[in-house]
Formats: C-alpha cells, structure tokens, sequence
C-alpha cells in the first residue's frame, strides 16, 4: 500500500455500502475491529471508520472515476448530495464535488470526453 486514506462515517454499515455502491469497492470488515478496509489498484488502502461526529472539512479527497454523471446518480442514490456538477479544468479533466450520506465532501475527476 503506497497511500491510505481514512474516512469517517457516524454509520459503519451504512458507510461501507455507500462507497461499495459509488465505486464498487469491497470492503474486508474483519481486517480491523469496527472498520471497513478496502485496497484499490493494490496501492492505496481506504478505511471507512466509525465516528460520533464528523470534524470540518480540512481537506479534499478526490477520487478518478470513469463517468462522473454515472457516479453522481450513484451518489445521489445512497443519500449523498451533489454540491458542484460537473465542471472542466483546461488541460485537466472534468470535476465534481459531493458529500457522502454523512456530510464528507470529496471530489471527482475524469478525463474530459
């Protein structure tokens, strides 16, 4: 593992299936007591940890996905909220900005079309 990355949730199972649903990832709940552990592309760990309160936004996590439309109607349907739609950064991609189902906000990104 190269990077690793915690997220926290006020619902464990309820967080595990967001980010399995949005990213189809899948999560080893046995790993670590009271967590949910993922490794993507054999380089980066995910933690999905459960919180009583979720801190301010300190730092934006972004995440490269195929489609972001998709994603997002992914999104949506697991009560997270869009905050900005998708927008193009010259020489980038696209982006776009969400919350999970607890309020976290990330970003996506994709290579524009």
């Amino acid at each position: 593992m190269d990077v690793g990355i915690e997220i926290p949730v006020l619902d464990l199972e309820k967080g595990i299936e967001f980010y399995e649903t949005v990213f189809g990832w899948n999560f080893d709940r046995e790993r670590m007591p009271n967590q949910g552990w993922a490794t993507i592309n054999g380089s980066i760990g995910i933690s999905i940890f459960q919180t009583e309160k979720i801190r301010p936004k300190g730092l934006n996590i972004g995440f490269e996905v195929k489609n972001i439309d998709e994603t997002l109607e992914k999104v949506i349907s697991k009560d997270g909220k869009v905050i900005k739609e998708k927008f193009s950064y010259e020489n980038f991609g696209d982006v776009a900005i969400f919350q999970d189902c607890f309020g976290t906000e990330l970003s996506l990104t994709s290579e524009s079309a």
